[in-house]
């Protein structure tokens, strides 16, 4: 033990721990202060259960106290300190973004982004008052520290899709692409999400970056739409062969291609039947029932293909 809960004398996930239950702690003390006899709402915000767990590790009114407020000084050494390994971190790499893992120098920095959030200047905030000091802001901006780490994240990837257009003319990048195309992907279905009401990671401000460089939202839709026009052509083909030979009996040797896709169309007709999936939309089924091309077809007579 330390013998004291400060959280300014602590590294990584335990600080920001005990930033987190001091900041239920001190509303706790104030509603009991405020509302002594209302258990619901003391209740509401710290359950006996947790209160009872965070005293018995030494949390106290007394912790708040001007002690505490002066020993703090010492912690600018410290934030100094880190700040010019820091320093030396861009210096060697030309960026300030420090890997978590990359020992105290990287909890340090995720602590500095916890702070910002505290401040309610990025994404969501807690309700506490800011602990990060305006001078302390301007040092770390002016090393271009990145506060919000998923931005800095979607933008780079965003760069990369500008370049793969360059390249390629489009931003339609297949899955095979790896990431960049899982991105392309991902960024579809949130924008889906986000039209829907639904939550998303897609904002006004990546919509309109998306748009600025001809992104397509609806591609699968584009696909799906290509894909019906192949089929309605071949259906229209079918149609020709029956004005023309009386029959949708379509021989191998006389049009190959169209003979594959009726057997296609059958197997798949022939798996409904049977109840099994089929990529024969009911749509379709339809069209093909509507000019007698399923007459005579059972769950035995299909040659799959």
């Amino acid at each position: 033990m330390n013998g004291h809960i400060d959280p300014r004398f602590m590294n990584g996930k335990l600080g920001l721990w005990v930033r987190k239950w001091e900041h239920y702690y001190r509303k706790y003390l104030e509603a009991l202060q405020m509302h002594p006899q209302n258990a619901t709402l003391l209740s509401e915000i710290l359950p006996q259960s947790r209160l009872a767990a965070l005293e018995s590790v030494g949390f106290s009114p007394d912790m708040f106290d001007e002690p505490r407020v002066r020993a703090a000084g010492n912690q600018r050494a410290t934030w100094d300190e880190r700040y010019e390994e820091l320093v030396s971190f861009r210096n060697e790499h030309s960026h300030c973004m420090v890997p978590k893992n990359y020992g105290p120098l990287g909890s340090w920095v995720r602590a500095q982004r916890h702070l910002m959030k505290e401040r309610g200047t990025i994404g969501s905030s807690f309700d506490g008052a800011g602990l990060l000091s305006e001078d302390r802001i301007e040092l770390l901006e002016k090393l271009g520290f990145v506060w919000d780490v998923h931005q800095w994240q979607w933008n780079q990837t965003f760069y990369e899709l500008i370049d793969y257009k360059r390249t390629h003319g489009d931003t339609n990048v297949p899955m095979s692409r790896g990431a960049l195309g899982l991105w392309v992907f991902n960024q579809r279905a949130h924008y889906n999400n986000y039209r829907k009401g639904k939550p998303s990671h897609m904002t006004d401000e990546r919509a309109e970056l998306l748009r600025s460089i001809g992104f397509e939202f609806h591609f699968g839709q584009k696909l799906l739409s290509a894909a019906d026009d192949r089929w309605e052509s071949r259906l229209n083909e079918l149609k020709r062969y029956k004005d023309e030979f009386g029959t949708f009996d379509v021989k191998q040797r006389a049009n190959p291609s169209l003979y594959n896709w009726c057997q296609h169309q059958k197997a798949c007709y022939r798996a409904n039947l049977q109840g099994k999936k089929s990529p024969l939309k009911k749509a379709r089924e339809v069209a093909l029932h509507s000019i007698g091309f399923f007459a005579g077809v059972t769950t035995q007579n299909v040659t799959s293909i």
